[in-house]
């Protein structure tokens, strides 16, 4: 039976270590830029990664391929499973929309929803539901989708703890960390040395891992026992975190839906004191005046 595309980004997170600097460079691009490998030549792929045509046919055979064309099989098969083309997606757009911004983060998210199957969502989320404790991380720019799904975590589950080293004490922070608690990381190139930190201490004390990432290949994702990619392609001259705020919302939606009614009624409890604490104020409401 031939490799998923899922089964193939796993060959080569636990070979990557083995291999040589080009076929490093070479396994990152193809898995940063999947669908160039199901449809360009090799020479053409090799121009754009920055390597030699022969390094691709020398990572294949490291990775247990007879030949380039049993690489490129899993590849081709997620480019026939992936949404439809961006075009005819901008077809159906309204004619007021900003359509190059929407259209962007339209291509972003097909792109990150064709690189994660239904399959790891479930996995991590049985992961998440079987933890004695969560703890939730994300640095610099990834603080914000991190702080956003502990919080909303911690609505229909009390024992999810935000890793945001306020003061300079993570390390303190870490001390609670331990066997039988998943630990998930939110991060992407250039990644912050706290997330690597954080997954060291993660895989020494015994905890789950589940890294959230824009590369499987990503330093604090390599110890990781699930990884959920997305991409950060955007038209701004910063990277997006769209996809990464979309995987977090995902993860939450699919866990409230498995804790059923007993998640509905923590919710419930929960907005409700958060009510009679004076969080929120009024809605305005027209017909009042």
């Amino acid at each position: 039976m031939a490799d998923t595309f899922s089964s193939l980004v796993d060959k080569i997170r636990s070979r990557y270590v083995d291999l040589s600097p080009q076929q490093r460079r070479a396994a990152a691009f193809v898995l940063k830029r999947p669908e160039e490998v199901a449809i360009v030549s090799m020479r053409t792929l090799a121009a754009n990664a920055g390597v030699q045509p022969v390094t691709f046919v020398r990572l294949a055979r490291t990775l247990g391929y007879t030949a380039w064309e049993d690489f490129k099989e899993p590849f081709i098969e997620r480019m026939r499973s992936a949404p439809a083309f961006y075009s005819d997606r901008a077809k159906k757009l309204p004619a007021t929309a900003p359509a190059e911004l929407h259209l962007s983060h339209i291509k972003t998210l097909e792109a990150t929803q064709a690189l994660n199957d239904a399959s790891t969502f479930s996995a991590a989320a049985e992961a998440l539901e079987s933890a004695q404790n969560v703890f939730v991380a994300g640095f610099r720019a990834c603080f914000g989708p991190a702080h956003a799904f502990a919080y909303v975590y911690q609505l229909f589950r009390r024992d999810v703890v935000l890793l945001s080293g306020l003061g300079g004490g993570l390390e303190a922070e870490l001390r609670a960390v331990d066997e039988g608690d998943v630990v998930c990381i939110i991060g992407f190139r250039p990644y912050s040395r706290e997330s690597v930190t954080v997954a060291e201490h993660a895989a020494r004390r015994g905890a789950t891992l589940i890294a959230i990432a824009d590369s499987p290949l990503a330093p604090f994702a390599r110890e990781a026992k699930i990884v959920l990619t997305f991409s950060t392609e955007g038209p701004s001259l910063f990277p997006s975190l769209v996809s990464a705020s979309a995987i977090a919302e995902h993860l939450l939606d699919t866990l409230a839906a498995r804790g059923g009614d007993a998640a509905l009624e923590r919710l419930k409890s929960a907005e409700a004191q958060l009510q009679a604490l004076g969080v929120f104020v009024p809605a305005y409401d027209p017909t009042d005046d």
